[in-house]
């Protein structure tokens, strides 16, 4: 996986006011997972603990779940956004394509005879990927948000995962969506970045250790394998590929679990079924997310009581 390069400790995101001014409640991170459209999971796990009253102080995102991260924690209403997203054609916004793995195949094959130079400038298509995310972050700045907010990405010269915490919010979630073989790297302090989920799939190990969360709640919205049984030769491929990123994230998790122990819980919605590229299916992940959300209440209020006792 490569050498992590993190965020130096003069640029970490401040804490929390509210551990500031002496609340005794344990700082609650969230670390938001990547999946595409099963990232929409991230939606309904936020509107679920806004409506316990169970306050977040803390985000950590990959791939989708950088942009709904950073969306909350630039106070954006859960709901409007929610609406949002049902009326866009992300796809079409975000440059991916319709029709699933083929779609993806033909985007590949055409990318590998382009000779654009876009270690020099931004080709139109990462600028309308960036002005999109501009947009939809309003402008804003890290500096700006209401809650520390982290993006996970990659470098795709050197294989280190980089931590984002600093400078344009948009940029940053441009880099963190970036597919390899259907976005060009986005460049970021000259450093070509892309999807983080390369590296870090469900980035519980950024909020605890960059962004000082006491207790974590790590969303893992992995999907099932490509195909029970692969026939073709590229379903292989596929399957390969599935085999080996639901592998990272397991190991990933375990590792965290052992290191992080209690102070990490780790929330599954029932979402594997849905395919990353279904960005138009919103309200099932989303009601996915609330459900599970809903369903662990007790237990996550018992753990952060329990949590706040040893403060």
């Amino acid at each position: 996986m490569g050498t992590r390069s993190r965020t130096p400790a003069r640029n970490r995101p401040r804490r929390s006011r509210r551990r500031e001014e002496g609340e005794n409640r344990p700082r609650l991170g969230l670390a938001l997972g990547g999946g595409g459209a099963r990232g929409y999971a991230h939606l309904g796990v936020l509107r679920a603990l806004d409506r316990a009253g169970i306050p977040v102080d803390a985000v950590a995102g990959t791939s989708m779940g950088a942009v709904i991260g950073g969306a909350y924690a630039g106070g954006v209403d859960l709901t409007k956004l929610e609406e949002v997203l049902k009326r866009l054609d992300l796809n079409k916004l975000l440059g991916f394509p319709h029709s699933s793995v083929w779609g993806v195949l033909g985007n590949t094959a055409a990318e590998l005879f382009t000779k654009l130079d876009w270690r020099r400038a931004d080709p139109e298509s990462t600028q309308a990927l960036v002005e999109f995310f501009e947009l939809f972050t309003r402008g804003q700045e890290f500096a700006d948000l209401k809650i520390p907010f982290a993006v996970v990405t990659a470098d795709i010269d050197t294989g280190e995962e980089v931590v984002l915490t600093e400078g344009s919010l948009g940029r940053a979630m441009a880099a963190g969506v970036a597919i390899p073989g259907i976005h060009y790297p986005v460049e970021i302090d000259g450093r070509f970045l892309v999807d983080g989920g390369l590296v870090n799939r469900v980035p519980a190990d950024v909020a605890f250790s960059l962004l000082g969360a006491d207790r974590v709640i790590a969303v893992d919205v992995s999907a099932e394998l490509y195909t029970e049984e692969p026939t073709s030769s590229f379903e292989v491929l596929l399957q390969a590929e599935s085999i080996l990123l639901r592998e990272l994230t397991r190991l990933q998790l375990a590792l965290a679990k052992e290191r992080y122990g209690d102070r990490l819980l780790i929330l599954r919605p029932a979402v594997q079924h849905i395919k990353a590229l279904s960005l138009e299916e919103v309200e099932g992940p989303a009601r996915a997310g609330e459900i599970e959300t809903e369903r662990l209440l007790p237990e996550i209020r018992s753990w952060l009581e329990m949590s706040a006792w040893a403060l």
